[in-house]
């Protein structure tokens, strides 16, 4: 061994690294000797200001505030939330800003300890680079934790983090210098580090993103962007991703956005140019989240393929605990949280990103998560779990609070499912929508929308002059009567009465309410006569049919008092109120609206016989009851608030 010198009696001397080696009369055996380089000695030798920072910030806007949160003072800090928010981009504009204050800055991606390690071990490599072909990447990586840990002036960055687990060790070493982690997994960090969770940004960072992408060559029609960054949930991957395939195809954001209408499961798997997050696709982003979550637990995937179907706000849980026994309902949904890909409210409610639900919901043969006959049967489970919750009536404060839960959700259903998929349990679920939206009062012509898809449904699958598709009809005829197209509205009901007595008879509900509702209408017009003629024939049905406590027998009784009263018989109109009031106290009790709605119209009744004192004492007592019963926002108590107090 050239250049290798040993002195002394059975001393050994070595030029290089050597494997094994015997000396004197009793064996000393050697299995391994590295012979370092001399620098190898010295404690640091690596240039002032050693920096490893991605440039992954070339369109960066906004984030004002997490950068205020990033700029105070931490030792550990964890970024986390949804795969494609911007976690490392983030992370990477703030520490490009902080090489002067640190003698070393430091990337790893450390999605697994695989990486860590190789991380570190790069890491000491870069420090002294002669090392790199001596020692092994272990030895590389426990110098690193070495120097790490015997400095202060230091800032890590750990990139993607899949689980705390991974870098505890890491922690348990080093704790003088600062260290910033980006995570999706947003439990497990209690005790550990600090968490700032980053949502998408406002809605104007966004488009101003994609304005800067776009143009970045040269100038670009920009319309239509406001509108393609609101579809895609301001999400910066997927605005990224959409501005970037713009610029590439010389394609406008409106032109994009009906293409994502029609294929948005290929527009989303689509990576994107420039190293924005690195180049990673959004569909791609979520499914390595979703194959480790589905290994744990098959549940979340079916969990998060039912709320594709979904209003991404606030779905309440209940739901969900229809699907399978509560308990492993919420340790799925807590999964899927603690990986950010829905959000868990104190109040139980969830919410997901509108992006996630779209790749949810779009077949893909090539992702075990995304079958196409996992998604219908997903769809199928979302129709049936808002049917069996739905209310079949809409007035009473339980009712009005579960409706007001619901019908985002069965609205963003129907929009996502194509009309001729319809079945007759679809027809049910939106003509109830349909009859809420008419009992709230503000939302008419959405209501005629899922009536005329009821009756479009009903008549494909009975028949145009099928008593269900008549029913259907009604809901039309009554939002066009409160819209005041009355003479539209009557014809539409008289049709509607024609067909229940020509499939039902007399002898059916149905019937007798669809003549309750025109009589309404021709009162409406000033057919009175004819109204209390029907009115009084329909009362006389229902109670002979579903007894003389039923809403809908008292609802006819209520409107044929006030057919009376404005036929110009107030005694009769009083006895009829006065007996449709104790009926209803008695049956609903006195909180409810159509309790409410009976003492209402016995105020207008006394100050038609002069007792306006009664009437203006008993008004104040009814807005009280109001708002005590129902709140200050049930359309009962709105309407109040518009109508003149008598006197």
């Amino acid at each position: 061994m050239s250049g290798a010198e040993a002195s002394g009696d059975r001393s050994v001397a070595a030029g290089g690294n050597i494997g094994r080696v015997t000396t004197g009369d009793h064996v000393t055996q050697v299995e391994r000797a590295v012979l370092l380089p001399p620098e190898a000695l010295v404690s640091s030798a690596y240039p002032d200001r050693l920096l490893n920072v991605p440039r992954r910030h070339a369109h960066f806007v906004g984030r004002q505030r997490e950068i205020a949160l990033l700029d105070e003072r931490f030792d550990v800090l964890v970024i986390c939330g949804l795969g494609g928010v911007g976690k490392s981009t983030l992370a990477a504009r703030w520490v490009s800003g902080k090489t002067e204050d640190h003698d070393l800055v430091w990337w790893i991606t450390a999605e697994n300890r695989s990486e860590l390690d190789a991380g570190l071990a790069g890491l000491a490599a870069a420090m002294q680079p002669a090392l790199i072909d001596v020692l092994t990447q272990e030895a590389l990586r426990e110098r690193a934790l070495q120097w790490l840990s015997s400095h202060d002036t230091w800032l890590l960055v750990l990139d993607n983090v899949s689980e705390p687990a991974d870098i505890e060790p890491l922690l348990a070493r080093v704790g003088r210098g600062k260290v910033l982690i980006t995570t999706r997994q947003a439990g497990g960090w209690y005790g550990i580090a600090r968490v700032l969770t980053l949502d998408v940004p406002e809605r104007s960072e966004s488009v101003e993103m994609f304005t800067r992408i776009l143009t970045h060559a040269g100038p670009r029609d920009t319309s239509g962007a406001y509108s393609l960054c609101a579809t895609l949930g301001q999400l910066p991957l997927a605005v990224a991703q959409a501005a970037a395939y713009c610029a590439e195809t010389r394609t406008s954001a409106v032109e994009y956005l009906e293409q994502l209408a029609q294929y948005p499961g290929k527009l989303y798997e689509i990576p994107v140019e420039g190293g924005v997050d690195g180049g990673q696709a959004v569909a791609w982003t979520w499914r390595l989240t979703l194959d480790r979550l589905a290994t744990a637990d098959p549940l979340t995937g079916t969990i998060l393929r039912v709320l594709a179907w979904w209003g991404p706000d606030r779905i309440p849980r209940s739901l969900l605990d229809r699907i399978a026994a509560p308990f492993a309902v919420r340790r799925a949904l807590g999964r899927l949280a603690s990986h950010s890909m829905l959000t868990l409210h104190e109040d139980g409610a969830v919410s997901v990103h509108r992006l996630v639900q779209a790749v949810a919901r779009t077949a893909d043969d090539s992702d075990p998560h995304r079958r196409a006959e996992d998604i219908e049967a997903a769809r199928l489970v979302a129709e049936d779990t808002l049917g069996l919750v739905a209310p079949v009536e809409s007035g009473s404060a339980a009712e009005w609070g579960t409706w007001r839960e619901l019908l985002p959700h069965i609205e963003t259903y129907a929009q996502h499912v194509p009309a001729e998929k319809d079945t007759g349990s679809t027809a049910e679920l939106l003509g109830r929508a349909g009859w809420f939206l008419l009992f709230r009062g503000d939302s008419l012509a959405a209501a005629v929308e899922l009536f005329d898809r009821v009756v479009e449904c009903r008549e494909r699958l009975f028949g145009a002059d099928h008593w269900l598709t008549a029913c259907g009809r009604e809901g039309i005829a009554e939002a066009w009567a409160r819209e005041g197209a009355l003479f539209d509205a009557a014809e539409l009901q008289e049709r509607a009465v024609a067909d229940l007595e020509l499939a039902l008879g007399e002898e059916r509900p149905e019937t007798h309410r669809a003549r309750s509702r025109l009589a309404v209408t021709m009162r409406h017009m000033g057919e009175t006569r004819s109204a209390i003629e029907l009115l009084e024939g329909a009362v006389a049905g229902l109670e002979r049919l579903l007894g003389p406590g039923h809403r809908d027998t008292l609802w006819a009784m209520n409107n044929l008092a006030v057919a009376c009263q404005e036929d110009g018989r107030p005694e009769r109109a009083i006895t009829l109120n006065e007996r449709t009031l104790e009926r209803r106290r008695a049956q609903f009790g006195p909180g409810h609206p159509d309790t409410l709605t009976s003492r209402l119209n016995l105020v207008w009744m006394y100050e038609v016989v002069g007792q306006g004192d009664r009437a203006a004492e008993e008004f104040g007592r009814i807005v009280d009851d109001s708002v005590r019963f129902l709140g200050d926002d049930h359309p009962f108590t709105a309407h109040l608030r518009h109508v003149r107090p008598p006197g």
